[in-house]
């Protein structure tokens, strides 16, 4: 009877969007999401599914449709799949308040990254730019609520293999489209090399190339499971497929990203492919030229190089921190910053840091980037405490953890990580998951 209730609150959902006065696509959509609410309410485990099996082929799409303006600054349909998560999330954690404080209580990482949360808020309230603090302390809510949401909602064996699946066929569009831009030599024009680059249906190869690279621990992570020979083969190639788009994206943070998942697993579970990967690096730079092209620039950038724009915001951006040393100047105004010590900087596309690290320094002083740095500390000591169980199946899930966030962490050190959202939703998500699968009494 419950069912039946929620299938006619989704029809009438959808039917009273396709009334709206808009456009037939965003009534579409609109009414897609809005239709489905009932069942995400319902199940809560579809939400997620929804979220990785659908939404990275929406991305790029999703950020061309406004769907309004509120002081000057426009929301696209992005916008709406986030106020989703927020919604969706807010809910399942009042209907389950208690596991919510229990689990905030339990792991420091969760404690922590709260703290960091509450960090955030406060500095709403002495922020030089009130709006962008507001707009960024609604990412980091966001996120916190989806690695909440990924933990409690991941309540047997089939909720996890069943998330990783999402994950991994919402990947296939992106590869498929980015082969499309590959061969028809169209994408994303860069207009610093001059020439096009894949980015899928995402907004922009970085972000595509971080999405594919963090699938790379998941695939190893099935793989060294026994599986059988038909899932290992589609599996095997899956990966080499995201590994080789990731590469033609063009996109050094990604590349760093990768040798540093290289490293770790190198060092740790296979020195021969530690020589292979080198071998492959060195080919690479070799005999394409894309890629030797993008390395050389690194040596000798030319001047309108994003390696020169990093250094040069790096340059004249730290002086700022003496000013605001401890607390910095609210969350969401290294922009301002940027503007006020960098002369260069209103020729820039983009304001931001290209650097996690520095952008918090500036923006939340030093407490928030020690407690922004404290969370991960906390990850890696729950995942060696986590890692002692005699399940391999855990094993192999926490080590694809460990692999994951050391390169998310080297690509933050030039890269706009924690405002890139499909990619949080990706990384915090699967943490969760894994959480509460090392977590289940029996993993066969």
């Amino acid at each position: 009877m419950l069912a039946i209730s929620y299938l006619i609150l989704a029809l009438i959902l959808f039917f009273a969007v396709l009334s709206l006065d808009a456009t037939i696509y965003m009534k579409l959509m609109l009414g897609l999401l809005l239709g489905l609410s009932p069942l995400f309410l319902y199940k809560p485990i579809y939400f997620l599914f929804f979220i990785f099996l659908i939404t990275p082929s929406l991305r790029d799409i999703s950020e061309t449709i406004i769907v309004g303006n509120f002081n000057n600054i426009s929301f696209n349909f992005n916008f709406v799949i986030d106020l989703m998560v927020l919604a969706f999330g807010g809910i399942f954690l009042l209907r389950n308040i208690k596991p919510t404080i229990e689990l905030i209580k339990k792991y420091k990482v969760i404690t922590l990254f709260f703290l960091f949360l509450i960090t955030s808020a406060l500095s709403v309230i002495y922020s030089i730019d009130k709006t962008s603090s507001a707009i960024e302390l609604s990412r980091i809510i966001i996120i916190f609520i989806l690695f909440i949401y990924s933990i409690l909602a991941v309540k047997n064996k089939n909720n996890f293999y069943q998330l990783i699946a999402a994950i991994l066929f919402g990947s296939l569009f992106p590869c498929l489209i980015s082969f499309y831009q590959y061969f028809t030599v169209s994408g994303w024009w860069d207009k610093t090399i001059m020439a096009y680059r894949v980015d899928g249906t995402f907004s922009h190869p970085a972000t595509l190339a971080f999405y594919l690279i963090s699938t790379l621990p998941i695939i190893y992570a099935l793989l060294s499971n026994k599986i059988n020979k038909s899932k290992k083969i589609p599996l095997a190639v899956l990966l080499l497929l995201n590994l080789f788009i990731a590469l033609i994206t063009l996109t050094r943070g990604a590349w760093i990203g990768l040798l540093a998942m290289s490293l770790v697993f190198g060092l740790f579970k296979s020195r021969k492919f530690l020589v292979a990967i080198t071998a492959l690096i060195f080919l690479a730079y070799l005999f394409t030229p894309a890629i030797n092209e993008r390395v050389n620039d690194v040596f000798n950038p030319k001047y309108n190089s994003s390696l020169i724009t990093r250094l040069k915001i790096i340059e004249t951006t730290l002086p700022a921190f003496t000013n605001a040393p401890v607390l910095g100047y609210g969350l969401g105004s290294f922009k301002n910053i940027n503007l006020k010590y960098n002369d260069e900087a209103k020729t820039y596309e983009s304001l931001q840091a290209h650097n996690d690290y520095l952008r918090l320094l500036i923006e939340l002083g030093i407490i928030g980037l020690a407690i922004y740095i404290s969370i991960f500390i906390s990850l890696f000591i729950l995942i060696y405490k986590l890692y002692k169980t005699d399940s391999k199946y855990i094993r192999n899930y926490l080590f694809s953890l460990i692999i994951l966030w050391l390169g998310i962490l080297a690509i933050s050190l030039g890269d706009n990580i924690l405002r890139t959202m499909p990619l949080q939703f990706l990384i915090w998500s699967y943490t969760g998951a894994v959480i509460a699968y090392a977590n289940l009494k029996e993993v066969s």
